[in-house]
């Protein structure tokens, strides 16, 4: 690093120097000294002391003295008998080989730790030296506190972002949306995680029917990244998923390093599906990150974000439903009152007496036509019969009728001449009513 303000910690060292002295002037204030006053503080000699000091001004004086001057430090050290009060303060110890010295995280400063301090664990920190002179001894109030090393991370980080930032693998513009519905979700994370147990709570009360690929992956450690990269590429390949969530849970910065790697941030920038980080807490932000087509906080956020909530579709669409149903009632309500206003107007009612004496005229000349046909009906029901009459008296029938017979040869032809039969030929005769089977026994002319 270029110089101790590259580091992380010193992201806002001016306003915590600007805290810093102003409660160092509080301090002076209350017990009566200027700064000046204070910088200039001495204990005086026996012989020039008129009595002895009490224990709370010698603790008093050493707090001027010590505080007189800049008291916020920037210290590393081992962690030692760290405990968290029930009243959301850290106590701690720090020390080297050779020394040790008391500290205290102070409520609002320890919930905005990033990792979980362990006894024996190197540590760095932005601390003001302070004296407890109840108790008689000093102590480090610390402001900032991380693990020791990530400085060098911090700078990988930062040279990496740099990087990637002028390929233009942040560029909005390359990012891809993501789509309107999702039915297969893709999920690379520890199957063993929070994060994928939160991912698919919140799928499964959002859209049920939401299909679920996972491929199990290490998410921190040094097997992690190049794991994750060949999961990202593995996806893609299936192809049957329509998004992709990368991510993991909350941890310390060394356990989200996996999500700052360069292969990983460029197997992001290569997916041909829409890729979403989600990696730790709000707070967190990785490489992968500002690469991705969009970062969720966390990895339950990242499933609201992606799976659309089917209740709320259905009470959209029930909403439509109530909204066509009256738009469908206007509509037919409003027809209905403009027929009935056309129904009311002289043109119309005129119309309406055209229509009537129309249908008054079509009838009228329905029944003539109908009295017509009958008379012809008639008419020709009378000739008929006095054809049939006239027919019936030409009839052989009807002379028959009157006793006459006609007689046919066997082979039905009739015999109109005694000589078309000779004596033993068989004959037919037929009368009126039936027919009678004969043979000739003899034959005369005339």
């Amino acid at each position: 690093m270029n110089s101790m303000y590259d580091h992380p910690l010193f992201e806002d060292a001016d306003a915590l120097l600007g805290v810093n002295e102003r409660r160092r002037r509080y301090s002076f204030e209350n017990n009566g000294d200027s700064p000046a006053e204070s910088s200039a503080f001495r204990f005086q000699p026996p012989q020039k002391r008129e009595k002895p000091y009490t224990v709370s001004e010698i603790n008093g004086g050493l707090g001027r003295i010590i505080e007189s001057g800049n008291t916020l430090v920037w210290v590393e050290g081992e962690l030692s008998g760290f405990k968290r009060a029930s009243s959301g303060h850290c106590y701690l110890r720090l020390k080297d080989e050779a020394s040790q010295i008391p500290g205290v995280l102070w409520k609002q400063t320890a919930t905005q730790l990033r990792f979980e301090p362990k006894d024996g664990m190197q540590i760095v920190a932005i601390a003001s030296i302070r004296v407890y002179q109840k108790g008689g001894y000093y102590q480090l109030d610390i402001h900032r506190m991380q693990p020791a090393g990530l400085g060098a991370l911090y700078a990988a980080f930062l040279a990496l972002k740099e990087k990637l930032e002028k390929e233009g693998l942040f560029d909005p513009a390359r990012k891809r949306p993501l789509p309107d519905t999702v039915t297969t979700l893709g999920v690379i994370t520890s199957k063993r995680g929070a994060a994928l147990f939160d991912i698919v709570k919140v799928a499964r009360s959002r859209a049920p029917r939401t299909s679920i690929v996972v491929i199990d992956v290490p998410v921190q450690g040094e097997a992690a990244a190049p794991a994750i990269a060949q999961a990202i590429a593995d996806m893609n390949r299936y192809g049957k998923v329509d998004c992709i969530i990368v991510g993991r849970g909350g941890g310390s910065a060394e356990d989200l390093w996996a999500f700052n790697e360069e292969i990983v941030a460029r197997a992001i920038a290569a997916s041909a599906l829409p890729v979403v980080s989600a990696v730790g807490h709000e707070i967190d932000f990785t490489i992968a990150d500002f690469v991705a087509d969009l970062r969720a906080p966390t990895p339950s956020a990242a499933a609201e974000m992606v799976i659309a909530d089917d209740r709320e579709n259905q009470r959209y669409f029930r909403a439509l439903c109530r909204r066509l149903y009256g738009d469908c009632d206007r509509f037919f309500q409003e027809s209905r009152a403009a027929f009935d206003s056309l129904a009311q107007s002289p043109g119309w009612r005129r119309a309406a007496e055209l229509a009537d004496e129309t249908r008054q005229a079509l009838s009228d000349l329905e029944s003539r036509q109908a009295l017509g046909l009958r008379a012809n009906l008639s008419g020709a029901r009378l000739r008929v019969s006095a054809a049939a009459s006239r027919l019936s008296a030409l009839s052989p029938l009807a002379t028959m009728a009157r006793g006459y017979s006609v007689v046919a040869d066997a082979k039905g032809t009739t015999v109109k001449n005694v000589s078309q039969v000779s004596c033993g030929d068989a004959i037919r005769i037929y009368f009126h009513s039936g027919r009678a089977e004969a043979t000739v026994t003899s034959t005369s002319v005339g």
